[in-house]
């Protein structure tokens, strides 16, 4: 992808692939990760709904085999002591698990949701699905290029810009460690924050799971726990013309209170045509 103003400059990475299908990541990826993330947190949910309704005390053996009805089961109930002593130590271990289990359960949840507020991906695409497809760009050393498959008319609003959104300091330190991120990543007109749609080594593929370094286990959940979550990097590949090559036929939307950069065509787009962008995104009031 060629580096543009509102980019990061850095060389552009080059990808060895002729042509991509139709969509970037398919129905079957995104479902596939889309049902786990779901069965992760059902059984979450059903762990901590049996425990508080059951109980610890349902699964003490002593009291499995005092409920059991049978001719000797008078003889085998212990004295009124015994069980109120071992009904005592159960409560103080039910009270004691109680005590240290709850805030752990809670604490990690709390963790869990404000990793999934602030680190996940963002973005969205318009146009349906095959409208817009990734081939070898026409654009020297770009890599992959955005295409249409069919003709797109003027205004239509293609999708935002894929990607975590990240204060400018995070992303620079990521960018000093990968600086091949700096090919897709967007920079705000502010200069506050950078939308950054590569993986943790500064890669991009086909999805942007979300995560952030600066936040320990973050790209874990997101990237095994939330991995329903992540969106395609399509829109990404989207490269400006060359110098002296064919003019821009998309313009972008920058609105800094939504962190947000929207594409829409600038003319009409015809079928098998390279998409190509403005070099300085509109920016919102």
């Amino acid at each position: 992808m060629m580096i543009t103003i509102g980019m990061v400059a850095s060389k552009p990475v080059i990808i060895n692939q002729s042509t991509v299908t139709a969509r970037m990541a398919g129905p079957q990826l995104l479902l596939t990760h889309r049902c786990r993330c779901l069965r992760l947190i059902s059984l979450a949910v059903l762990l901590l709904l049996v425990s508080d309704s059951v109980g610890v005390d349902a699964f003490h053996p002593c009291q499995q085999r005092w409920s059991r009805s049978s001719p000797t089961a008078a003889a085998a109930v212990p004295s009124e002591e015994l069980l109120s002593s071992t009904l005592s130590i159960s409560s103080s271990a039910s009270s004691a698990l109680t005590r240290y289990l709850a805030p752990t359960v809670s604490s990690f949840f709390t963790y869990f949701a404000l990793a999934a507020a602030y680190d996940r991906p963002q973005g969205k695409m318009f146009v349906g699905d095959g409208i817009l497809v990734a081939r070898q760009s026409q654009v020297p050393g770009a890599g992959l290029g955005l295409y249409s498959t069919e003709p797109i008319p003027e205004g239509t609003a293609l999708g935002t810009y894929p990607g975590v959104v990240r204060e400018a300091n995070a992303y620079l330190k990521k960018y000093g460690q990968f600086p091949q991120c700096g090919s897709y990543a967007w920079r705000f007109t502010d200069n506050a924050s950078y939308v950054d749609p590569t993986d943790a080594a500064g890669n991009i593929g086909e999805l942007c799971f979300g995560g952030s370094a600066a936040v320990p286990g973050s790209i874990w959940i997101h990237e095994n726990l939330l991995s329903g979550l992540a969106l395609p990097t399509l829109l990404a590949r989207i490269n400006e013309p060359p110098i002296g090559g064919p003019g821009c036929n998309v313009f972008s939307r920058e609105d800094l209170d939504s962190r947000t950069i929207t594409f829409y065509a600038s003319i009409p787009i015809p079928a098998n045509c390279e998409v190509r962008k403005n070099t300085s995104p509109v920016v919102v009031d």
